[in-house]
């Protein structure tokens, strides 16, 4: 659901940790906002990524709030320090700036991510759109029986987001995959800010995620916004995924779309011998 300033939390027992995260998303974001289209250092991690000085003062207000409203709790984060997944009950996953090279290039289109696990499963997502606005949080998965019924919106009529990691790889691969969705779906998008394309995927704005050998810290709140909201999302054998602790540092493959028919008809393209020469 998109949360505004007036609308109260839902009584399900997280209202304490969303309004925390969502202060810290919201003051992160006035900040964000003040330095955007500023000109900054940028340092290369890898031929592609890059980092910002605004990724690592937007990580550390971020974490100074969680440690001094949840001392007990871990803290794993997009800037590193890089580490095993901590030994505590509650974790909360930081990624202070989902798509940092649009920020870097003046695209405004990126997000703060904010997801609080316990014992290794997402129990409440966040995702703010520190340029426009757009606020999106979930808590704990819906039941089943109890999401909404989307209506499916066929491939050849589907925007569809395509997600690959930095690696040399990981782009060969999504080259391969445009081609394969070629004349296929409406419209391909690689926008490099997965939570915020699956943020957008939740409520409709985007139909479909074909994400191959993404990262937890990049899609776990997301992957919990989607289904929360009743979509669906499949691994690559075609069976419900949920966000895990155990996914930490490894890649993360799935198909992600509003309605069940277009996950399966992704899927299909994703194992279809054009995708996969």
């Amino acid at each position: 659901m998109i949360v505004s300033e007036s609308e109260p939390f839902r009584n399900d027992g997280w209202e304490r940790e969303a309004r925390v995260a969502l202060t810290c998303a919201r003051v992160t974001g006035a900040y964000l906002r003040e330095q955007f289209g500023r000109p900054a250092e940028k340092r290369y991690r890898g031929a592609h990524d890059v980092q910002l000085p605004a990724d690592l003062e937007a990580q550390r207000r971020i974490i100074d709030t969680l440690a001094r409203e949840f001392p007990g709790h871990g803290v794993l984060a997009e800037e590193g320090p890089a580490g095993e997944w901590p030994d505590t009950e509650f974790v909360w996953m930081i990624d202070p700036l989902d798509g940092t090279n649009n920020f870097a290039y003046g695209i405004a289109h990126c997000a703060v991510a904010i997801t609080l696990f316990r014992r290794k499963r997402p129990v409440l997502a966040l995702v703010v759109d520190p340029l426009l606005q757009r606020e999106f949080i979930a808590t704990q998965a819906v039941p089943p029986g109890e999401a909404a019924h989307h209506q499916p919106v066929p491939l050849q009529r589907s925007t569809v987001s395509l997600v690959t990691n930095y690696s040399t790889a990981g782009r060969i691969w999504g080259d391969r995959m445009h081609e394969a969705l070629g004349g296929r779906c409406k419209r391909t998008l690689s926008m490099w800010a997965p939570a915020l394309d699956l943020a957008l995927l939740s409520v409709g704005q985007l139909d479909g995620m074909i994400c191959h050998r993404g990262d937890l810290l990049d899609v776990g709140g997301g992957i919990l916004l989607v289904t929360a909201a009743g979509g669906h999302v499949l691994d690559l054998s075609g069976a419900p995924l949920t966000a895990h602790g155990s996914m930490y540092g490894t890649p993360v493959s799935f198909v992600a779309a509003r309605s069940r028919e277009l996950a399966w008809e992704l899927l299909e393209l994703v194992e279809s011998p054009q995708a996969t020469a």
